[in-house]
């Protein structure tokens, strides 16, 4: 191979041979890596990860891996190879993976890099996978270098031919997948019309003829945008509208043709559990779906019946785990083989329960009576195999044995565990209604189900805590283990086996008690599995399909704000700060073991589907009783949004106190459609729809605004123009300077507060916020100031009226580091029997200072997430995070230009009437002030 001469095109810089690496321990500080584009595209400009988005093509361990600038590898066993691409222009040769600058997107399926160098002239390069073989095709475009440039690809062997996980980032050593040794082919194809194509066909290249290009390369960008589009979200929030095609095309790579995999890449094997399985039916390929349940149905054991007693332990694993010998109570009638259509495999796992929750969720779709006959005897069969092994003692609370993905060193020793029962239950309620509808036996389902929630509410529910235990001992002094995991948190609530407070309280105490970890500077935080110690692999990790479950158990408690804010902080993490583009991963850049490590893992997209379709979306189908909840997890700011499935799409806005949804149904059976109102606090309400294929639901969002304007006493923006003298200390001592802001090393500190672009947005004396319309006037005093300085009263009551479940509060005042993490004040409302509820304003937690944002970076600077939704007075922006908003940056410093006002809400008891509201100061220096009240009844 001749030497190659390297000219500099724009900015030419030596790009890293590989991908970042993490080494283990404290994660290393990360940029933004991607920005949502225009049409769902992920992309970046002049990124240096390499060989980190794949595309599959066809459904064959076949992939074509692609980088931020345009260097490829082809992966699949024996046929590895590296491709780089040169342009020849006048006679030298550019290396284009070193050209600047360099923008590179991806969306449905197609890479596309946009070069510019040669004195201005742009280069695009186009990269898609052929759907229906072992494939990609290249496109080249310049009109400006028409008739003067030539396209080369160098195809190489890789860096290391003998991969350990399929060339997977964290997995394999960095660098694998570069060029190594001499080239072995090289492609040429002439730029002599607009436009020229080159392909991979397995791993050897070929230019092609521009005509022939042209109709294979349209073929199947018509095919990916096809298939990308049977998921759509449109939302507010740019970060989550690229994720409906993301999620397709990732799912349609961890697909075989048969059956849904482990994993896209490093972990690309057969498995009837974990979590892929919810994607067929999700995404709407009911084929598929029946497709995998089928194939490991053919897996399920049938004639070999249980005839060696309980225990039986592998002594020469020194009894860890069960024995591998037909004829035990594990290895026999009822258990399902790890691959399909064989059932003459033992495997370390208990893939039943997974695999037939996934299958109930089908017939949730699609109450199909033949196929739910057909599909009886796996059913019946699994739940008396369940029984048989992990409920021998009959007490109908089940031990659970390597049966989620946390399983690898999850061990319970014959104990009562919160996770594995409420998948049981799930199980033998949903097979009851099964035999109701098919004319089987329903009793004994409906008595085991009934049995285990009344098991689990008794021993393993923590009153209390407000928590479940993780599992109850079955042994020694039977004790429970009060400190959850996520696992058994998020599936007694997915599964239903609880009430809605339960499912609240629970969430809380993730909220409370489960580690969190700020997602770089975006005000996200996502969180770990557990706190357990010490570390062993899947007991205590940053796993993404982990965090997206237990957001789906958020949304599914009715609290939406919250899983929205983890179920981002995950997409944030994975698809955007992370290496890989869309990358629906398996362990997280904040993993203290392996960081950020496997992509597009079957696991993470199944639940994805879910939470992002049934979480945020709410789309809940109920085929089995006839209906299908629609039930938004919508933060309150959005006021529209839209999503479109193969089986249900709606349109949903919310506008001048109404709200309208469109609706559109396809599913095999029409459902009844019932959309269920988040109230809030974990209540719900529920508007009736029909069965029609399109129908329109309409309704008021019952949110009545208080007036407040006789108990006015103030301009807002008087705070910091007041001196306020008395009350002060009687000795001499460094206090707070008249003007009620700044200390003594910045004793003429002040803020000017000026609302007059917030008072600009007030309509008809309202100010609308995130929904909640607010009383409040364009002109005059518009706040009720409370402090302990003479000022203003200490404290001050307004009257109230009526029943309400919610008040919303709009509200503003001072704070400093003097008074931090300590109540400032207190909001009182009194009932007419004159019992009170009580919301304490903590600085940080939920009382801020009207001229500055908290700088919040999870560290030593934390404070509970989400933040209360502010409003900056000089801009008339609401947001939770008002500092990205403005740009604010640094720790210091960080006024609010005019000030900012916050909303808080505050559970109120909807079944007594109201007397009365006070807002009390607690704190010295502070002012506490209240400028409008909202009542939700």
């Amino acid at each position: 191979m001749n030497k190659l001469q390297i000219a500099i095109v724009g900015l030419v810089g030596m790009v890293p041979l590989s991908a970042m690496c993490q080494t283990h321990g404290t994660p290393a500080p990360r940029t933004l890596q991607y920005q949502p584009g225009a049409g769902g595209a992920f992309v970046c400009a002049d990124g240096n990860n390499r060989y980190t988005r794949a595309l599959y093509g066809s459904h064959t361990d076949w992939r074509l891996e692609t980088s931020d600038r345009p260097i490829f590898a082809v992966v699949k066993k024996g046929y590895h190879r590296n491709i780089r691409l040169v342009a020849q222009v006048d006679g030298i040769d550019y290396p284009l993976e070193q050209v600047s600058p360099c923008t590179a997107s991806y969306v449905d399926g197609q890479r596309t890099y946009q070069l510019t160098g040669w004195g201005g002239v742009q280069l695009t390069i186009r990269v898609i996978a052929l759907p229906d073989s072992e494939a990609a095709i290249w496109q080249f475009s310049s009109p400006a270098l028409a008739g003067k440039a030539r396209i080369k690809a160098l195809v190489c062997e890789i860096a290391q031919p003998k991969l350990s996980r399929n060339g997977d980032i964290g997995a394999d050593k960095p660098g694998v997948l570069e060029p190594k040794g001499e080239v072995l082919q090289t492609a040429e194809v002439a730029l002599d019309g607009n436009t020229a194509y080159m392909l991979v066909n397995v791993n050897v290249m070929k230019p092609l003829a521009a005509a022939d290009g042209a109709k294979q390369f349209a073929a199947a960008q018509q095919y990916y945008e096809q298939l990308a589009a049977r998921i759509q979200f449109t939302t507010p929030d740019a970060y989550i509208n690229t994720l409906g095609g993301a999620l397709v095309l990732a799912a349609d790579g961890d697909w075989d043709g048969q059956t849904w995999l482990h994993g896209c890449i490093g972990w690309r094997m057969p498995l009837a559990g974990w979590r892929a399985g919810y994607l067929g039916d999700v995404l709407g390929w009911q084929d598929r779906a029946v497709s995998h349940f089928d194939a490991y149905a053919k897996s399920q054991v049938t004639h070999v019946p249980a005839t060696i007693p309980h225990p039986s332990q592998d002594s020469t694993l020194n009894m860890a785990r069960a024995e591998k010998r037909w004829g035990t109570q594990m290895y026999s009638d009822g258990y399902i083989c790890r691959n399909p259509e064989r059932n003459d495999q033992m495997h370390h796992y208990d893939m039943n329960l997974n695999y037939i929750d996934e299958l109930l969720w089908h017939f949730q779709y699609d109450a199909d009576t033949a196929y739910m006959r057909k599909m009886w005897p796996v059913l019946k069969s699994h739940l008396a195999w369940e029984k048989r092994n992990y409920d021998a003692d009959g007490d109908h609370l089940y031990d659970a044995y390597c049966c989620i993905w946390a399983s690898d060193a999850l061990y319970y020793s014959g104990g009562a565990v919160t996770h594995s029962s409420a998948y049981n239950y799930r199980g033998n309620k949903l097979a009851a209604r099964i035999a109701e509808i098919i004319g089987e036996d329903a009793q004994p389902y409906r008595d085991e189900a009934e049995a285990i929630l009344q098991a689990m509410n008794q021993r393993l529910w923590l009153s209390k805590a407000g928590v479940w235990a993780e599992y109850q001992d079955g042994m020694g002094l039977k004790r429970t283990h009060d400190n959850p995991a996520v696992w058994s948190i998020y599936t007694p609530i997915d599964c239903g086996a609880c009430i809605t407070e339960q499912a609240y309280q629970a969430t809380n105490w993730v909220t409370r008690n489960i580690p969190h970890i700020p997602v770089e500077q975006s005000g996200l935080q996502t969180i770990s599995t557990s706190n357990w110690m010490p570390y062993s692999w899947s007991i205590n990790n940053v796993a993404a399909a982990e965090v997206m479950h237990t957001a789906l158990a958020y949304f599914e408690a009715g609290r939406a704000d919250e899983g929205y804010q983890l179920m981002k902080a995950n997409i944030m993490d994975q698809m955007y700060y992370g290496q890989s583009p869309a990358n629906f991963g398996q362990i997280s850049h904040y993993d203290a073991a392996r960081g950020e490590c496997y992509r597009d893992f079957g696991d993470c997209i199944g639940i994805s589907s879910r939470t992002l379709l049934q979480g945020l979306f709410g789309i809940i189908p109920q085929a089995l009783d006839g209906k299908c909840i629609i039930r938004p997890g919508f933060p309150a700011e959005w006021d529209s949004a839209s999503v479109k499935t193969p089986y249900l799409s709606y349109q949903f806005v919310r506008k001048n106190g109404k709200v309208r949804v469109e609706i559109t149904q396809n599913f095999r059976q029409p459902l009844q459609i019932i959309f269920r109102q988040n109230l809030g606090g974990g209540a719900f309400k529920d508007v009736v729809g029909s069965t029609a294929k399109t129908q329109v639901l309409e309704y008021d969002v019952d949110l009545n605004p208080v007036k407040l304007a006789k108990y006015y006493n103030a301009n807002v923006t008087d705070i910091f123009k007041n001196q306020y003298l008395s009350p002060r200390p009687q000795t001499t001592t460094l206090q707070i300077p008249v003007q009620g802001i700044g200390e003594w090393c910045h004793p003429k500190k002040t803020a000017e507060i000026n609302d007059s672009v917030f008072r600009t947005k007030i309509v008809n004396g309202v100010f609308n916020m995130v929904g909640i319309p607010f009383s409040t006037p364009q002109k005059g005093e518009n706040i009720i100031y409370t402090s302990l300085w003479d000022n203003y009263p200490d404290a001050v009551t307004v009257p109230l009226k009526g029943k309400a479940q919610k008040a919303y509060l709009l509200m503003a005042g001072s704070t400093n580091h003097m008074q931090s993490r300590i109540d400032n004040g207190l909001v009182i409302v009194t009932y007419t029997d004159g019992t009170t509820d009580t919301l304490a304003l903590r600085n940080p937690d939920n009382w801020c200072p009207i001229e500055q944002d908290y700088y919040v970076d999870g560290m030593a600077f934390n404070a509970p997430q989400p933040r209360p939704y502010r409003v900056c007075f000089s801009t008339g922006d609401v947001s939770r995070n008002l500092g990205s908003i403005i740009q604010l940056g640094g720790e210091y410093g960080r006024e609010i230009p005019g000030g900012a006002g916050q909303m808080l809400e505050m559970p109120l008891d909807q079944q007594k009437r109201l007397q009365s509201l006070t807002i009390r100061t607690l704190s010295n220096d502070v002012i506490i002030g209240l400028m409008a009240v909202t009542l939700q009844p």
